[in-house]
């Protein structure tokens, strides 16, 4: 059997407050005569008294039972559903989460797939009285709880910066596997916001134009401003994106660069070693009639050539610059 979602109302008016968990849905309708009531649900196993209490269309419930729906504003007679993704970060990676909000009348309704989020910053301000919260409506509150979701996203995309200036500096000193993974990882991680942030651009300009009658006008001039602030994250993420894509390819450069300096360092070592293998072929040939082999000092002086020849050589590498 299924566990029973956990419900918590948070209902206000201009000069009074409640928030505490309730039993049911049918429970959340005492509050009803506050100016905005706000119920949160945990859970998206049994949402029957959606149905039953507020009226919800079935599209709304079927969007919901899919565990990979696509992100979407739905906008019906009297109320308003959207369906997105929070993202977490977890030691495994960036995980997703989504997030279902329903407006209807003075009611927002959010249904979450498990407890914790990041509308804690909207609950505190509601709370202690701060803000608007208790000036405005439920369409503002849909809009903050909008706006907490993508202001989410900045310290996440700021935290991937950091992490990519710490690998380009270690790409500097030393490049190996594991900064390569690292910086995979980190992609993975961009192109992973990116494709859960770039849909939220065609949900927020459906709201703005076919949900219009459901925002006051100061509140709608909130979502352009929300619109805007969409579109600035995105160029963030582009942004990481490419940066992201130069590390790789610094990544490869330095190591091509290292090679290249192997490779150099062989190439004079073995230029160096030519000429004395010359010698030493010479003189290692068997012939009777050598007259090098009957001297005293021949032995000394050919180790002195081959040593001149060598220390030569590298004089010469080195006022060409090749050392």
């Amino acid at each position: 059997m299924s566990e029973k979602p956990r419900i918590t109302v948070f209902a206000y008016s201009k000069d009074r407050f409640e928030g505490r968990k309730v039993e049911s849905l049918e429970n959340a309708l005492e509050f009803k005569n506050y100016s905005v009531v706000w119920v949160n649900i945990d859970g998206f196993e049994d949402l029957n008294g959606l149905k039953e209490v507020f009226g919800f269309h079935d599209a709304v419930f079927k969007a919901l039972r899919r565990s990979k729906g696509r992100i979407r504003a739905m906008v019906f007679g009297d109320y308003l559903f959207l369906l997105l993704y929070q993202i977490y970060e977890l030691p495994g990676g960036l995980k997703r989460e989504r997030t279902a909000i329903f407006l209807k009348d003075n009611f927002v309704i959010t249904i979450q797939e498990r407890p914790g989020d990041v509308f804690n910053p909207v609950r505190e301000s509601i709370r202690k009285g701060e803000g608007l919260f208790r000036e405005k409506g439920a369409d503002y509150l849909l809009f903050a709880l909008l706006d907490a979701v993508v202001e989410n996203y900045i310290p996440m995309l700021e935290r991937i910066s950091s992490r990519m200036e710490e690998l380009e500096s270690k790409i500097l000193k030393r490049a190996d596997e594991e900064t390569l993974r690292r910086i995979h990882r980190i992609r993975r991680e961009i192109l992973f916001m990116r494709r859960t942030i770039f849909p939220l651009l065609e949900t927020f300009r459906k709201l703005e134009i076919d949900a219009g009658e459901f925002f006051e006008e100061e509140t709608r001039g909130y979502l352009d401003e929300l619109h805007e602030h969409i579109m600035e994250i995105l160029e963030v993420v582009e942004s990481h994106r490419e940066m992201a894509n130069g590390l790789i390819e610094m990544y490869y450069s330095t190591i091509s660069m290292k090679t290249n300096e192997i490779i150099r360092i062989l190439t004079v070592v073995s230029t160096i070693f030519i000429p004395l293998t010359f010698i030493t072929g010479v003189y290692g040939m068997n012939f009777r009639y050598m007259p090098e082999l009957s001297w005293r000092y021949g032995y000394f002086g050919t180790l002195a050539g081959m040593l001149l020849i060598a220390l030569g050589m590298l004089q010469y590498f080195r006022r060409k610059g090749w050392l």
